[in-house]
């Protein structure tokens, strides 16, 4: 996949550029931030896949099954880019996307504490501690013990300690947030401006499946769009794109005029960037 824009990432440049100036540091003296640390900077626009929320921007990735991470702005909600919570992207997981971390800063206490979590969806701390209680102990080489620490005294990183805890931590917060929630458990959090639509929120909110037809549904889904509140409007976006009902082009081109109107036009455009490799479909009218 392509991206069509330079990455913008605000408040989080500065750090994005030292972890970039450490790892060519690291390059230059045979080492890896990849190899040892399990993270590749990208270098200039990021490629956005069909898995990609189009509110979050990509900054990273694992180097393995299309696997990347990136920022995420609610649509908007986010406005301070080093204070969003960071995300990992899956294309080849059905959940699809999940938070590991509160910001950038913490994103680096996870890279360095345990790397794993940022890979695998664990749904819960006990979660989390079943599948790694069962690993053998890995032992740590000099050259990445060195890699480790050198990441630990140029960032300021503070070991997670107890990551059970932090994954808990993460998934309570992102539910006690929620306003709207969505199949891959991400949720919607609540908007101020749309507090009078709220009330009507469960009744609001439209079920997503497929097989999808503009012809027969395209009515219901732009009556969603007339009427219901933001956050079920965009609780509708995000459960599309986790049924994969944007390769419908019709349903598509609707959606990113609709994050337009409703001032998301970066949005719309990441939408738009993330789907241009699908080829239109044929089973619309």
């Amino acid at each position: 996949m392509i991206s069509g824009s330079n990455p913008a990432y605000g408040s989080a440049t500065p750090l994005i550029e030292a972890i970039i100036e450490f790892e060519q540091e690291l390059e230059a003296n045979r080492h890896s931030l990849s190899f040892d640390l399990g993270l590749i900077m990208e270098h200039g626009r990021a490629p956005r896949y069909m898995a990609t929320p189009p509110d979050v921007i990509p900054f990273a990735r694992a180097g393995v099954d299309g696997i990347h991470y990136g920022f995420l702005t609610d649509f908007g909600l986010v406005k301070d880019l080093s204070q969003a919570p960071i995300v990992c992207i899956s294309p080849v997981d059905w959940t699809g996307v999940w938070v590991v971390a509160r910001h950038l800063q913490d994103f680096l206490s996870v890279v360095y504490t345990e790397n794993s979590s940022l890979k695998r969806y664990y749904a819960s701390g006990q979660d989390y501690t079943g599948h790694t209680g069962h690993r053998p102990p890995q032992a740590v080489d000099e050259r990445t013990a060195f890699v480790r620490e050198s990441f630990r005294e140029r960032f300021g990183v503070q070991p997670i300690q107890d990551m059970a805890a932090y994954i808990d931590s993460l998934r309570t917060e992102r539910k006690q947030n929620e306003a709207a929630p969505t199949l891959n458990g991400l949720g919607i959090p609540a908007f101020p401006s749309s507090a009078k639509q709220r009330s009507s929120m469960k009744s609001a909110l439209l079920s997503v499946a497929e097989p999808f037809h503009w012809d027969k549904q395209g009515e219901t889904v732009r009556d969603l769009f007339r009427n219901a509140s933001r956050e079920a409007r965009l609780a509708f976006i995000r459960d599309a794109q986790t049924r994969h009902l944007f390769t419908h082009s019709a349903l598509r081109v609707f959606v990113a005029g609709q994050l337009r109107s409703m001032g998301l036009s970066e949005a719309a455009t990441h939408l738009e960037e993330s789907y241009y490799t699908v080829i239109p479909d044929t089973m619309e009218s």
